[in-house]
């Protein structure tokens, strides 16, 4: 053998034997001081080299029951450092909470030191509310009993008034029948006495009817209805000589001699239309005539011939000399426009004092209106579906609310105004009749400014409507007749008679 290897031999064996010794030593240092090494890791894995000689165990069951015991032990050690930490917490806030409940009981004590007293007023609030909830029970008890006495005087009284309203209706009735009879027998006698005398009669009945014809308007309301207006295929001349039918002429626009179309006016038609020269009109409507050198009335015009033309809408202007050019079939013509009457300042006098007269108006020292009937278009006016709508969107045939009456709408008028009271969205003019709190008709009061502007007003069937303004005030208006429709050929006649007495 050669020395290198037993020299390798030796160094082993040398290693070996030390190991030994030292595993030895460590060995019964360890199981010297077992319960304190046990648990160590590196004994913990090799704990079956500890065991006792004299122990029973095998080595593996000595290895487990180690085990156990250190995983037991060491679970007990880590919880006891865990809750003890938490029990000292827990002990700490345990003495605050003592802390809180002495506070909450000193609140507690004071609390009810002051709810007492409020509790002892509550309660006698409460009786005295109990109180006057049974003396209020016991009043309305003998209210509610009053009120049913009171229903059943007022359907007595009712049942008294429909026996008296019967007792009334016999009685006229009797009386009409005993007026017939009278009647009868007076007409019998007319018959038997006063036959002779019936070409008499008839002469006079042919002398009234020239009367009539030669003071139109004289007999009041027995007169015709005034309505002078055209078709609405009527050719209005314009400034540049070319024609537009009255249907479509636009507020401003200018005719042929310069006059500006200030008002159009929709209203309802009527049948038996004249024609003269192709124009279709109304009869009470005026015209120039040339030889005359006069306004006449077309009815009595030469020229023109009753027809059985009609027409739902006519049509008419205002105009800025009160004149409206048309072009017939040959010639051209001049017509009055609505107005009829002349634009000064006598004539507007007289008309504003002889409406005041219809109108039976109570103002003192009245001033003549600077400016005719006009509404702004943002107005209201109540229609009959039973909601405020706008002026501007009403329609010829709407029915409107008239105070505690409804009226239908037979006409509607756009104008061109130079002056207004008050601001847009609620102006109006000084010639807008309105009716006070006293139930008297009057102009309204304010600054009339000079700012032109456009709104327009209705025709209506009773002479009046309601508008309501931004504010929601609610007024009763005359229509732009001012004195009503069927008034306005004798109001037109009174004018001109004092006119002519005036030149």
């Amino acid at each position: 053998m050669e020395a290198i290897y037993l020299f390798i031999i030796l160094v082993i064996g040398l290693t070996i034997g030390f190991a030994m010794l030292l595993g030895n030593s460590s060995t019964n240092d360890v199981i010297s001081h077992w319960s304190d090494r046990r648990c160590d890791f590196d004994i913990l894995l090799s704990s079956y080299r500890y065991k006792p000689a004299d122990d029973s165990r095998s080595a593996f069951e000595f290895s487990a029951d180690n085990f156990k015991f250190c995983i037991s032990s060491k679970a007990i050690d880590y919880l006891n450092t865990l809750f003890g930490a938490l029990f000292e917490i827990l002990r700490k806030q345990m003495g605050a909470a003592d802390v809180m409940t002495s506070v909450m009981k000193t609140l507690r004590t004071q609390l009810n030191t002051i709810f007492q007293p409020f509790q002892k007023l509550m309660a006698k609030f409460w009786n005295k509310f109990k109180q006057i909830g049974s003396l209020a029970s016991r009043i309305f008890q003998h209210l509610f009993m009053s009120m049913k006495k009171a229903a059943a005087t007022a359907v007595a009284s009712i049942f008294v008034a429909i026996s008296l309203q019967t007792a009334f209706l016999n009685t006229i009735d009797f009386l009409i029948k005993v007026i017939m009879i009278v009647l009868y027998i007076l007409i019998a006698l007319a018959i038997i006495f006063f036959l002779p005398i019936l070409p008499v009669l008839a002469l006079v009945i042919i002398t009234v009817s020239g009367i009539e014809s030669a003071l139109p308007g004289s007999t009041g309301t027995m007169g015709t209805v005034f309505n002078a207006c055209f078709l609405n295929t009527t050719q209005i001349i314009m400034k540049d000589s070319t024609t537009k039918t009255i249907d479509r002429i636009q507020l401003g626009d200018v005719l042929l001699n310069g006059q500006i179309v200030e008002s159009v006016i929709e209203i309802p038609g009527s049948s038996g239309l004249y024609m003269i020269d192709g124009i279709y009109v109304t009869g009470d409507h005026r015209i120039w005539d040339t030889k005359k050198k006069k306004w006449i009335f077309v009815e009595d015009s030469p020229k023109a011939s009753i027809t059985v033309k009609s027409a739902d809408t006519l049509w008419t202007l205002i105009t800025s000399d009160r004149t409206i050019p048309i072009m017939g079939k040959v010639e051209s013509h001049r017509f009055a426009d609505w107005e009829e009457i002349e634009d000064s300042e006598i004539s507007s006098k007289l008309w504003d004092t002889l409406v005041r007269e219809i109108l039976e108006s109570s103002e003192e020292h009245p001033s003549v209106p600077e400016n005719p009937p006009c509404l702004d278009k943002s107005f209201y006016v109540k229609h009959q579906n039973g909601k405020w709508v706008p002026l501007s969107s009403i329609k010829k045939g709407d029915i409107l609310r008239d105070g505690t009456e409804w009226t239908t709408v037979i006409g509607i008028c756009h104008r061109t105004v130079s002056g207004g009271i008050g601001k847009e969205g609620s102006r109006l003019t000084s010639g807008v009749w309105i009716k006070n709190k006293y139930g008297k008709w009057t102009h309204p009061t304010g600054k009339d400014d000079s700012i032109p502007w456009v709104g327009m007003t209705l025709l209506t069937s009773s002479g009046t409507f309601q508008i309501m303004d931004r504010n929601h005030r609610v007024y009763s208006v005359r229509d732009f007749t001012e004195v009503g429709l069927d008034r306005l050929p004798d109001t037109y006649t009174r004018i001109e008679s004092v006119m002519k007495d005036l030149e």
